[in-house]
Formats: C-alpha cells, sequence, structure tokens
C-alpha cells in the first residue's frame, strides 16, 4: 500500500490507504438455520460494513474526503466488494464512490448454499466441539477457545448466505433487477484464472466423462441438470476448438504432459470462466444497461517466478504490478525482477501504467489521466453495443472486443440458478 501512496503523491492524485481486519471462515461467516435465526450470519461482512461506516465518520481527521472513498478487493476481496454494491437489496448508504474489483466481483463466484447443507456444516462444527446435545447449541460454541474453534472449522470453505439483511437474495438476480449501488466500477480478469485452481484439485481430465464429473465437483453442491452438464461439456470440449482454446490460454500449453491430463488448457479455461470470467462480463454487461460507468480489464502479462506453460498470466498475478511492488516485498521471488533489462523495464512500465490508471480512476472515476511511459490511447467506458476490454501486456497495452468464449460463457450465464448464484 505504501507504494501506491507514494505513487498517487508523484503524480498529484494523492490518496490515504486505508486497510482493515474482518473475521474469516466460521469466525465470520458460520452458517446454518440457528446462525441465521439469532441474526449472526455474515459477520464477517457486518465487520466491513462498520469499517466503512467508520472511515466516512473519521476521515476527514486524516485529511481524506469521505464523499470520495473507492473500495478495493482482489479475489474475496473483491467478491466483498460486490456484496456492498447489493448489500440490502442495492440500499445506497453513501459508503463509497466507487469500487475496484480484481478477480471477483458482484456476481460471486461461491453458491449460497441452502439452508439444509448449512445445516450439514454447522452440525460438525458441533460434533468437532461436543456442543451437538447442548440445549443453546450456539451459546455452546461461545464458550468453546478460539484453538478449538479454529480447528473444528478446518477443511471447510465458508462463504456469505442470504440471511435476508445484507444479503437479500442471489446476486445474479439482483443485479438483473437493477437492485445494486449505482456506482462506477472498474473489474477485471487474469487470462488463465483457472490455472491455479486446476492444479490445487491434483487430477488429470483426459475425456468428456472426466470433464463431466469436474464440472459436477465445482457446482458448489448443487445438482446441475443432466442437460446442464452436457451442454457445458459439449461448449467446452467439442465445440470450443483446440485453436480457440490456445488462443484463449496465451503463455499456457493446451496439454503440459501427461500429469496434467490431455484436457488441461480447457480445464483451465472452464474453471476461470465459472469463478471469474462468467461473473466479469455479466456483471460489465448490467452496469452498462443501467447507464452505469464500468471500465472492463484483462491481465495477460506473466510475472517472474510463474511457470509460463503450466500456470500463465494466473489468480492474484496483477497485484504487485497494481500496488507497484518494484522490490517484490513479501514474496520469495520478486515478481518484476529479470536477469533481462529489457524485461525488467517492461515490467515496471506496465507496473507504473496500472498504479495509474488505478489511482486516476479512484480519484476521478476515469482511469485515463494517468501519466505513465508509452501510454497511449484510452480505456474506454465498457458499453453493450461495442463491448470493450483493455488487455494489460508486457509488450503493448491494447484494446480487445469482449467476445471470447461468448457461447461457452453464455451457456454458463444461463445455468446461474443451477449453480446457485
Amino acid at each position: 500500500m505504501s507504494f501506491l501512496v507514494q505513487e498517487s503523491v508523484k503524480i498529484g492524485q494523492p490518496i490515504i490507504g486505508v486497510s482493515f481486519n474482518y473475521r474469516l471462515s466460521g469466525f465470520g461467516f458460520l452458517q446454518g438455520r440457528v446462525v441465521n435465526e439469532t441474526g449472526v450470519a455474515n459477520i464477517g461482512l457486518y465487520d466491513q460494513r462498520f469499517a466503512l461506516h467508520w472511515i466516512q465518520e473519521n476521515i476527514m481527521a486524516f485529511g481524506g474526503d469521505p464523499s470520495r472513498v473507492t473500495i478495493q478487493g482482489e479475489s474475496a476481496g473483491a467478491v466483498s466488494v460486490g456484496h456492498h454494491f447489493l448489500a440490502y437489496g442495492g440500499r445506497d448508504d453513501g459508503l463509497f464512490h466507487a469500487g475496484i474489483a480484481e478477480s471477483g466481483g458482484p456476481l460471486t463466484t461461491s453458491p449460497l448454499v441452502s439452508l439444509d447443507q448449512q445445516d450439514v456444516l454447522y452440525n460438525d462444527v458441533l460434533n468437532s466441539t461436543n456442543c451437538t446435545r447442548e440445549r443453546d447449541t450456539l451459546q455452546c460454541l461461545r464458550s468453546r477457545p478460539a484453538t478449538d474453534l479454529k480447528a473444528a472449522f478446518q477443511g471447510v470453505n465458508y462463504y456469505p448466505v442470504i440471511d435476508g439483511k445484507i444479503i437479500t437474495g442471489l446476486p445474479s438476480v439482483l443485479l438483473k433487477e437493477g437492485r445494486f449501488v449505482k456506482r462506477p466500477l472498474l473489474i477485471g480478469t487474469n487470462t488463465n484464472e483457472g490455472t491455479t485452481f486446476s492444479v490445487a484439485s491434483g487430477r488429470g481430465v483426459n475425456n468428456s466423462a472426466d470433464f463431466r464429473e469436474m464440472i459436477a465437483q465445482y457446482s458448489g453442491g448443487h445438482g446441475l441438470t443432466s442437460t446442464t452438464l452436457d451442454a457445458l461439456v459439449d461448449q467446452y470440449v467439442n465445440q470450443l476448438s483446440d485453436k480457440e482454446a490456445q488462443a484463449g490460454l496465451g503463455t499456457v500449453l493446451l496439454s503440459p504432459g501427461p500429469e496434467y491430463g490431455s484436457l488441461w488448457g480447457k480445464v483451465t479455461l472452464y474453471a476461470g470462466d465459472y469463478q471469474f470470467n462468467a461473473g466479469r462480463r455479466y456483471s460489465t454487461q448490467l452496469w452498462a444497461r443501467y447507464g452505469v460507468p464500468v471500465y472492463s480489464y484483462r491481465f495477460d502479462a506473466v510475472p517472474n517466478g510463474i511457470p509460463s506453460e503450466t500456470l500463465g498470466a494466473t489468480h492474484f498475478q496483477e497485484i504487485s504490478f497494481v500496488f507497484r511492488n518494484f522490490d517484490g516485498v513479501g514474496y520469495e521471488v520478486n515478481p518484476l525482477q529479470s536477469t533481462s533489462t529489457g524485461l525488467q523495464q517492461s515490467y515496471r512500465n506496465l507496473s507504473t501504467r496500472m498504479s495509474q490508471m488505478w489511482l486516476n480512476f479512484a480519484a476521478t472515476l476515469s482511469p485515463n489521466a494517468h501519466q505513465a511511459p508509452k501510454a497511449n490511447g484510452t480505456w474506454p467506458v465498457y458499453r453493450n453495443e461495442n463491448a470493450t476490454n483493455i488487455v494489460f501486456h508486457l509488450n503493448a497495452t491494447h484494446l480487445e472486443p469482449d467476445t471470447w468464449r461468448s457461447n461457452a460463457i453464455g451457456r454458463l450465464l444461463d445455468s446461474l440458478h443451477e449453480f446457485g448464484i
């Protein structure tokens, strides 16, 4: 954050960087009927909300302007940004004037599971903490040491749920009905979002049956119809040609080796589309439909230390560029460093351009006042009649039509209700 603040002063658009903690895992997002009925669901989001209220009440004392707050997040942080745009059915409490969502956003990639599914998770926690037979199970959990609770929460992904308050319904429905805060948004994804998650799954996909099973696992416990499963397999395995798939993969190979599976490349495209790209496209289309400024990007640079043929421009890799982290603080391998002087300068030029665009968006609601080296052209507002992304590439930043994998992503978007998003 310090590097970004320094850059903001340098370009004459000084910002105040504010970060805050909020409760995670079961501490912030415990699920279950009892949790909902007691009114303590989604307390991690309420932590964030209270922090935004604190900023409104106190930022002037630090020299800030409460009417010019931009909320920014990446991955789960970007999903949180999206939740605040949709909070209370899109009620505008004046907590922010714009948002930045990197690899995530208003259309959450985490399914909002049913109460029955929530109770399964809640009962597992009760069993792990010997609270099952207690009359007030929630109070029993509150009496347990944090270390016991942490152990009970291990191995489970906890997400926000529909509580009828801060989350009133499915994000896809709220967006379609225009129930979101009508504020400008800068949003985007990385070319190879799905590679990291596909590696983590640890299994090769070699045929349509494997691919079908993989999609079912990605559905988050929601039972997709056979029609939907078959249609998605057809789109990504049969209709998506190897040539089109390779174009979408950039530096990543369609099949880097037997251990990855023969359909590795297409698996990673599906994973990235399901978790990030489809939601980004849906959100930008809805922002544009309601006449709210939105800027869309695709990050297409492979940092130092990242295997280009298996991971590529994968999840999280834009962060060092956005925060202008030339020194690689927090990294074992500096992502913006190279033994090649020319390549290192390309890293730094791209980082400077991106950081200045982010800063100017926060300050002026437009990213186009930047002064980065070799900056040419402008980043257009996303419009449905001429949908355009800016592509951040090491050699040359350029514009592209936002039409890639339109049939496959369109089929995903047609199935949002089945995925529970």
